[in-house]
């Protein structure tokens, strides 16, 4: 795209007739996208970026959530408070057999003008039960409880950054296992090579694209499998 003109393959160039909204591809308005371009967009706007999660605003307490976690997770705890009984059920699973099982369940209570307030109940081999608030819960625990939560979601492409932080190394293995086999399409980034051992050859071969810097600076993509 260059002095206000765009063009795809071969096809002649056209200019760009927009209403700004933030960014080139949002900006141009409906009709003058080529299926190309519209194809593009829809794919993009599937996506659910879950790159700037943050343990401390997942502890927030929460009113509505839209079957949406919010930018930073900030609305896990009505999130979860909108869960069926099945796939609260199925989120437990999927948390406590491969990752801590310690973890019984988790559970909300809906406060004063309806804020949610989140828990987690622990069972250690003593017998005890233990209820944790959310404020005091470990910060690994509670990406989990987000990533793992999106599984339940109507949307079809999951984007997580960092996939890794927060989480015990010994469960990272785990977790990229349970994302590579999802029924939706995941993208994870990641600056851990450490990742590229929990994925089978082939299927990194597949899928895993390397980005990096050039001798002039500009930002290239490769793809594992290239040579």
């Amino acid at each position: 795209m260059t002095n206000g003109l765009y063009y795809i393959g071969d096809n002649p160039e056209k200019s760009l007739e927009f209403k700004y909204q933030g960014s080139a591809l949002s900006a141009i308005l409906e009709r003058f996208l080529s299926e190309e371009l519209k194809q593009i967009r829809r794919f993009l706007t599937s996506i659910k970026s879950l790159d700037l999660l943050s343990p401390q605003l997942m502890r927030k307490r929460a009113r509505k959530s839209d079957d949406d976690l919010g930018f930073g997770g900030e609305k896990l705890s009505a999130f979860l408070h909108n869960l069926s009984e099945n796939e609260s059920i199925e989120l437990i699973n999927h948390i406590q057999k491969p990752f801590s099982p310690t973890f019984k369940s988790f559970e909300t209570r809906a406060k004063f003008r309806g804020w949610k307030k989140l828990f987690v109940n622990e069972q250690f081999p003593e017998g005890e039960l233990i209820r944790t608030e959310a404020k005091h819960v470990s910060d690994g625990l509670l990406r989990l409880l987000a990533i793992l939560s999106q599984m339940m979601t109507s949307h079809t492409v999951l984007l997580f950054d960092e996939i890794e932080d927060g989480i015990n190394s010994e469960r990272v293995e785990t977790l990229v296992d349970l994302l590579v086999t999802a029924p939706k399409q995941v993208i994870i980034t990641t600056h851990s090579p450490m990742i590229l051992n929990y994925i089978e050859d082939e299927r990194a071969k597949e899928s895993v694209i390397l980005a990096y810097r050039n001798k002039r600076g500009a930002t290239r993509l490769k793809g594992l499998g290239k040579s």
